[in-house]
């Protein structure tokens, strides 16, 4: 097997981004930090990061075809029928959006600004900061190693199955049993993170470790992509979910 070097996977959080980088193959060897977007880039060739990347230009061009297929994946895996596996994928906002917001706007211009449901929700736009900073990382350089990726699709992939909501008890426990099966010691990474609950939150750090494990895939090539790998959006940044 060739030689991949250093993978990274990275969530946000309240304290910035937490990311979780590892030698290819070697999950007991990972190692957590939280870091500014600005740090990411430097921790390796692939990263897989939870947020959205390709965009759409106005809300005139329809929902971005990879939230519709990731919520279509969850569904299809969805043999326990949870209930509300949908919302898992919020929808992106478009750049239209994000101008507004980039330009000093409040959640209240986008809602006067884009009428019939058009203005994105509020969770959303708490995170458009985070997706503002990594598009102008992606507008900068669209050859930068940052994949678009979501840690819902990798659990569900990883374990055949739709997981149970990572707010319940049921929920974390399978995704850390599938983790330490990877290799991963969640104790150990937990323990080097700074304490206290205003930098990151326990499902930040278990987002961060599957996203890794996509990083991996990416690095081997043996990922995939939903729609497909192939879409851009029109500047020629990818618009996939990758897995």
């Amino acid at each position: 097997m060739r030689a991949i070097g250093r993978i990274c996977g990275a969530d946000g959080c309240r304290g910035g981004w937490l990311a979780v980088t590892m030698p290819e193959g070697a999950p007991e060897r990972a190692e957590a930090q939280i870091v500014a977007a600005a740090g990411l880039l430097p921790l390796a060739p692939a990263i897989a990061i939870d947020i959205p990347i390709g965009l759409m230009d106005t809300p005139e061009d329809g929902p971005r075809p990879p939230d519709t297929a990731a919520r279509r994946f969850l569904a299809a895996r969805n043999g326990d029928r949870i209930s509300g596996v949908g919302s898992r994928v919020f929808p992106s906002p478009t750049r239209a959006h994000l101008a507004i917001l980039a330009a000093g706007g409040t959640y209240a211009d986008l809602r006067a600004h884009f009428r019939n449901g058009q203005h994105i929700s509020k969770q959303c736009c708490m995170i458009c900061p985070k997706i503002i900073e990594i598009d102008d990382f992606c507008r900068a350089d669209p050859s930068a190693g940052l994949w678009e990726s979501h840690p819902e699709i990798g659990f569900a992939s990883r374990a055949g199955r739709t997981l149970p909501s990572k707010h319940r008890p049921e929920g974390l426990r399978a995704r850390q049993a599938l983790l330490a099966e990877a290799g991963f010691d969640l104790d150990r990474l937990a323990n080097g993170l700074p304490a206290g609950r205003r930098h990151w939150m326990p499902d930040d750090l278990l987002d961060a470790c599957m996203l890794a494990l996509t990083a991996e895939r990416i690095a081997r090539g043996t990922h995939e992509g939903l729609p497909n790998l192939t879409d851009r959006d029109t500047l020629g940044l990818r618009r996939t979910i990758v897995y």
